[in-house]
């Protein structure tokens, strides 16, 4: 199976090629404001490198966030489109199980394994996008759904020793309170963006899950600006 997955949902833009879990190319760069300048030209480049054609892929994939609702769009609006065009299924893949799978595969030894991983992606306004992922029976699970998290009330989130992961840690993390940072776990080398290497290795696992492309969806757990304003929802200043 042939996969071309993109990523875009934080500040990394990223293309990866992959036959079943193998990485057969990849392109990326931390420049948000231009993935819909650089996108096309990175699957170009991704789908040379690999040796590979549209017409050869198998399946199309996509981060679908949480994360900049921008960003998200520009991967989601590509794939579904390439899909579209080519009639290949397509599927969707949380970015914070992205980030929670990152992390995972980082832990080489088992003094971590037993420990909860939760993802962090900055959903700015001093809230973040927050779920937590455990290691089951070999099998990262959903322990907490996705969810919007003021980064005032992460203590009460995070209540336990955790693995941290994602690039809200890195914009809060001077504001955590000592008793959150005694509970975080950080990990050597960790990586705080998905990436579209990660996103195509997980739909190739978990490609029984795929559909047509006019079923995909993005994960956006936020309402507009303007629709929070109108709801009530205000910034709340870190102090």
């Amino acid at each position: 199976m042939i996969i071309l997955a993109c990523e875009t949902s934080t500040l990394l833009g990223s293309v990866a090629v992959l036959e079943n879990d193998k990485i057969l190319s990849f392109e990326e760069s931390l420049r948000q404001n231009s993935h819909s300048e650089v996108l096309n030209l990175f699957i170009e480049k991704a789908l040379l490198k690999a040796g590979k054609k549209f017409s050869e892929i198998d399946l199309f994939a996509t981060g679908i966030g949480p994360g900049s609702f921008t960003g998200i769009r520009i991967s989601l609006n590509t794939i579904k489109t390439l899909a579209y065009c080519f009639d290949k299924p397509v599927i969707g893949i949380n970015s914070l199980h992205t980030l929670a799978t990152q992390a995972v595969n980082l832990i080489n030894t088992s003094e971590f394994l037993n420990y909860p991983v939760i993802s962090m992606i900055n959903a700015y306004k001093n809230m973040v996008y927050v779920s937590e992922y455990k290691l089951i029976n070999n099998f990262l699970t959903e322990i907490k759904k996705p969810e919007v998290v003021r980064v005032q009330k992460l203590t009460d989130y995070i209540t336990e020793k955790s693995v941290i992961c994602g690039d809200a840690y890195l914009t809060y993390e001077k504001y955590f309170s000592d008793t959150l940072k005694k509970n975080i776990i950080r990990l050597e080398n960790i990586t705080d963006e998905p990436h579209a290497k990660t996103t195509g290795q997980l739909a190739f696992e978990l490609q029984h899950l795929k559909h047509t492309w006019n079923q995909l969806l993005p994960l956006y757990l936020r309402a507009s600006e303007a629709e929070e304003n109108l709801q009530g929802i205000k910034y709340q200043p870190l102090i």
